[in-house]
């Protein structure tokens, strides 16, 4: 055997050695430095001052030929950078910027694509790594698309986000799930992990017992406190229902159960091209008019029961709320779930009603600028999603379970900060008839402002919608009766699929499927209104006196003429 073949052989077998090394590291250590344990691919580039493997995405592998290797390169050499692969995960990012780089090749970055604090609001996310002698960089998505390298610096690492105070209504037919409170945590890499894996003080709050308690989360070696109360007056969310008569109604009016459309290029989640064409809809004194369509995704697309729902921002809009020149919808990845996300749209930026199309094909300069208008929320409890309302500083849901009949329990309303979307506080409500025997539970409700919400409830056993008033003093949401209508307006079970308040001309509006009914806030109905799209309406919101509707298959927002 020659010296050649002797090196050579001892070279293969430090790669062999190398590699199982990395991976029991890696994965025998319960995965402390990549907790979501998604290990797939490591590999050395110019070990030996040789290049075994070679990777895509701007990556080179180092170049040399047999002859290279003697005696004098029998030496270990620090590799000039290791490339690490795994399944699609979530980031968060800090507040400091760092440089987007195109390429990371022997150790060094080089062409930068763009500044990072420009995707702070976005969906990031990344399947890859590269660890140089000095640095970890990471290849990050952007609201689905591909954009380049950055530091690990960059993202929020070892970081749990959570109110710092929430206010639970005195009821002992609930208790909080205190995970609920979380709107992330993060590991030493700056990955989303999922909320189960937060060890948290206490799971969940009693809440038919008045008190304060201290919550603390921790993850690796981060940790956050939230102050948890029960409100201690019982009385709260007691009212009369009676108080009011209901106005007249019908069950007459047009509607349908199931979609049968969709806008002209979309197919199936899985299968559509951008709209060419928007839509103008009259009804009456009524005309909704395309003002923007929304990517099916935000995120890259993905198998959910391989990379989970974090990952994942879309398909399914189901609500809308539009306030100081922005619109808020609300995403979810299935319909059986009861957390999502929250995408804000600049409506005052985004001008053009096509562009949100084209994120993943669009200039890379244009992409930079453009995606600042867009902010997501990370993944966190918007019930059904239907629900939602916003203020000057806030975006609000009410978190409810749209599987619940007839229910005690209470529900939650969780405020998001507008600026980056994370929870800033989370209040329950309760609404009884007298007693808990006689309960409200709301599956529609809009909120007014940072101390005024309304809700719709359907009483099956007078066969009347009533429209409720809560009012906010300190944390106490104290709700009221102010009217009612009679039968259901629709013939056979057809959905309401939003619900929102005009507060300049004091009325109610009720979206079902292509019909829309406007009425005055004692429930008297005073116009509907009749579209023919197949599609169904998900979500709709009054601001500056125009009225909003989103459409699904695939989401498209709608602005009406002024209202009366």
């Amino acid at each position: 055997m020659t010296v050649k073949q002797s090196v050579l052989i001892l070279y293969f077998l430090f790669q062999h050695f190398y590699i199982t090394i990395a991976l029991s590291g890696y994965l025998g250590n319960g995965g402390n430095n990549l907790n979501y344990k998604k290990f797939l691919a490591v590999g050395s580039v110019a070990l030996f001052g040789v290049g075994l493997f070679g990777f895509a995405n701007g990556v080179n592998a180092a170049s040399t030929d047999e002859a290279t290797i003697s005696k004098k390169t029998d030496t270990t050499k620090k590799a000039a950078q290791t490339v690490t692969s795994y399944q699609l995960m979530t980031k968060v990012a800090g507040s400091k910027n760092y440089t987007v780089w195109k390429n990371v090749r022997n150790g060094k970055v080089s062409t930068k694509v763009a500044d990072a604090i420009n995707f702070r609001y976005n969906h990031i996310q990344s399947n890859q790594s590269i660890k140089t002698s000095k640095y970890t960089y990471w290849l990050i998505y952007v609201d689905g698309r591909r954009v380049g390298w950055v530091n690990q610096r960059y993202f929020a690492r070892n970081k749990i986000s959570v109110p710092k105070t929430v206010s639970l209504v005195n009821n002992p037919n609930y208790s909080f799930n205190t995970r609920d409170a979380i709107s992330y945590a993060t590991d030493s890499t700056g990955t989303v992990v999922d909320n189960t894996e937060v060890t948290v003080s206490k799971d969940t709050i009693d809440c038919g017992t008045a008190g304060t308690t201290k919550v603390t989360y921790s993850y690796g070696s981060g940790s956050a406190t939230s102050t948890v109360t029960v409100r201690k007056t019982t009385s709260e969310g007691i009212a009369d229902a009676d108080k009011v008569t209901a106005k007249t109604g019908t069950n007459k009016l047009p509607s349908w159960v199931s979609h049968y459309g969709a806008s002209l290029n979309y197919l199936s989640p899985t299968d559509f091209t951008a709209e060419t064409k928007t839509h103008s809809l009259t009804s009456d004194d009524m005309t909704l008019t395309t003002r923007l369509y929304q990517p099916v995704f935000l995120s890259v697309k993905t198998d959910t029961t391989r990379d989970g729902n974090i990952n994942r921002v879309g398909h399914i809009p189901e609500g809308v709320t539009v306030s100081d020149g922005w619109a808020y919808t609300s995403l979810l990845s299935h319909i059986n779930l009861t957390s999502g996300h929250v995408v804000g749209y600049n409506l005052n930026k985004l001008v053009n009603p096509y562009n949100p199309q084209y994120l993943l094909t669009m200039s890379q300069s244009k992409f930079n600028t453009y995606v600042k208008n867009i902010k997501v929320s990370p993944y966190v409890p918007i019930g059904h999603g239907q629900s939602m309302g916003s203020s000057s500083k806030y975006v609000y849901l009410l978190a409810n379970d749209n599987t619940k009949v007839g229910s005690a329990a209470s529900e939650e309303i969780i405020q998001l900060n507008k600026t980056d979307l994370t929870i800033h506080k989370i209040w329950t409500i309760k609404c009884w008839n007298g007693s808990s025997a006689s309960p409200r539970y709301f599956k529609n409700a809009v909120i007014v402002n940072d101390y005024l919400m309304y809700g719709l409830y359907y009483d099956p056993t007078k066969d009347r919608y009533e429209y409720w008033r809560f009012d906010r003093t300190g944390d106490n949401w104290n709700p009221t009766i102010v009217g009612a209508t009679s039968s259901t307006f629709v013939g056979n079970n057809e959905p309401v699929q939003g619900f929102t308040y005009d507060s300049t001309n004091n009325n109610f509006y009720i979206a079902f499927n292509d019909l829309i009914v406007r009425l005055g806030t004692d429930g008297t109905i005073k116009k509907s209104y009749t579209f023919t799209t197949g599609r169904e309406i998900e979500g709709i919101s009054v601001s500056d006196n125009k009225l909003y509707a989103n459409l699904a298959q695939r989401a498209e927002l709608l602005e009406s003429n002024s209202l009366k």
